[in-house]
């Protein structure tokens, strides 16, 4: 059997997961292979801290923290929306109004162009990012 198989065996037997044949098995190595005896010992002793920890129950106060910081959060991303909007909204008028003035010259037309482009497309581009980091993010419900 592979070593990496036998480390990833450790914890089901720790466990009494096994079958038995597997089980014997991994027996056999841990009474041949001081490595896996301390790679168990270690898996022993993780469990039991684990298995100690205890979660309290939070008080009434700790949820109105939490309720508080909610309605905080929902506003915020609410504030962000509406400010995004009324910031496309804007641009898109001074746009309109810079591509129907008739005395503009083209070349200040495009140069303005370009600059909002630019913006929109790193603004976009790192919104993508997000999105896409956020999806696979190990840590997100993680807090300190």
């Amino acid at each position: 059997m592979p070593e990496k198989e036998i480390e990833v065996l450790l914890s089901g037997y720790l466990d009494g997961e096994l079958p038995q044949q597997e089980r014997q098995r991994v027996g056999v190595y841990l009474e041949q292979d001081e490595r896996y005896r301390k790679i168990l010992a270690e898996l022993e002793r993780v469990k039991a801290e684990t298995e100690s920890l205890r979660c309290e129950k939070p008080s009434s106060g700790d949820w109105k923290v939490m309720e508080q910081s909610l309605i905080e959060n929902v506003s915020r991303g609410l504030g962000w929306v509406i400010l995004s909007v009324w910031a496309v909204v804007l641009a898109s008028y001074g746009f309109w109004g810079l591509a129907t003035a008739p005395d503009e010259p083209l070349i200040g037309k495009l140069l303005v162009f370009a600059v909002f482009l630019g913006i929109a497309l790193l603004f976009f581009s790192v919104l993508a990012q997000r999105v896409r980091e956020s999806r696979t993010d190990k840590y997100k419900g993680v807090y300190k």
